[in-house]
């Protein structure tokens, strides 16, 4: 007798799967799917130490850090508030001065047919020195401009805490720079090369901050220009003076021995050192009566004691170092 073998397919057939057997499969799989996997060891720290409770000197810690934070910014506010109101006055006090001790007519600078320049009776470069100091303004505003600029860009793109401020100032003007050059030269046996490198603010920047940020923000900015490629010359932190407050600093481009002037203000300093700018000049011009300088000093003195000094700038050390006896 033949016994007939089941066909391919067939549900009688050995080892081919039943319908009811694929969907028990299926739900088992499904189930086994759904269930949670095992954790391993780090997933349980993990998940322990994020229930774990916050301790008690933690909380106080993150509490006096809020609270150091609104008060910083509170404070910041206040002494915006009073400088902004005793800033009329002081401007009224300076136009006052003004008055009574009129700015003498500065010496017309004027290019003799020669090529010689003449500021006054002893500012003179003449026709060689005068050509070299021409070229040497344009080198350096192209500096400015081409090199240096993109820099500071960059590097103000970095941090929304601070901004350029005066960049049309940057370049000191031509004849500005002639009268440096001059009384540089007079009387010494320099050259323009040399007597350009006594001129520290040729070209000039300004880095403005809020005065909750400005420390943290002039040492990050330091070194960023270090990253940029800058070398630190010189640093003065000039904050307990009564003269002018602020940091100053000076920096070259080690590729071509060109200099700067970068001043680190706030909002307020910046105001100060401008409405002060006419009484500096003043007391360092030759024609001024003593009375007129000591007024001047004087002025300068109650500008800057209006200003508060920005916390946390004792971080912010002279380079080179002061060693203080």
């Amino acid at each position: 007798m033949r016994i007939d073998q089941p066909e391919s397919g067939d549900p009688g057939a050995p080892g081919t799967p039943r319908a009811h057997d694929t969907e028990r499969r299926g739900a088992a799989d499904a189930t086994a799917e759904r269930a949670p996997r095992p954790e391993t060891a780090p997933d349980v720290t993990a998940r322990q130490e994020a229930k774990a409770p916050v301790s008690r000197a933690d909380q106080i810690a993150a509490h006096l850090r809020y609270r150091e934070t609104v008060s910083v910014t509170l404070q910041a506010a206040a002494d915006r508030a009073a400088w902004a109101d005793a800033l009329p006055r002081l401007r009224a006090a300076w136009d006052d001065h003004k008055e009574r001790y009129p700015e003498r007519t500065r010496a017309v600078p004027r290019t003799a047919a020669d090529g010689s320049w003449t500021a006054g009776e002893h500012r003179r470069l003449n026709p060689e020195q005068n050509a070299e100091a021409t070229k040497a303004h344009a080198d350096l505003a192209d500096e400015a401009g081409q090199h240096i600029l993109p820099a500071l860009r960059r590097l103000e793109a970095a941090d929304p805490d601070r901004q350029l401020a005066g960049l049309e100032h940057m370049v000191k003007g031509e004849d500005r720079l002639k009268e440096k050059l001059a009384d540089e030269l007079f009387g010494k046996n320099k050259t323009v090369r040399q007597a350009l490198n006594e001129v520290p603010d040729a070209v000039r920047f300004t880095l403005r901050y809020d005065s909750g940020h400005y420390a943290d923000g002039v040492l990050a900015d330091v070194e960023r220009l270090k990253v940029e490629g800058f070398e630190l010359i010189k640093l003065k932190n000039l904050w307990d003076g009564n003269q002018y407050k602020g940091v100053n600093s000076q920096w070259c481009r080690p590729d071509t021995g060109s200099r700067f002037e970068m001043q680190f203000h706030t909002l307020e300093s910046l105001e100060a050192k401008e409405l002060t700018h006419g009484a500096y000049e003043r007391i360092r011009g030759s024609a001024v009566t003593s009375a007129e300088r000591r007024e001047a000093r004087v002025f300068q003195h109650r500008v800057n004691a209006m200003l508060s000094t920005p916390p946390g700038t004792d971080r912010i050390k002279d380079y080179p170092e002061r060693t203080d006896a």
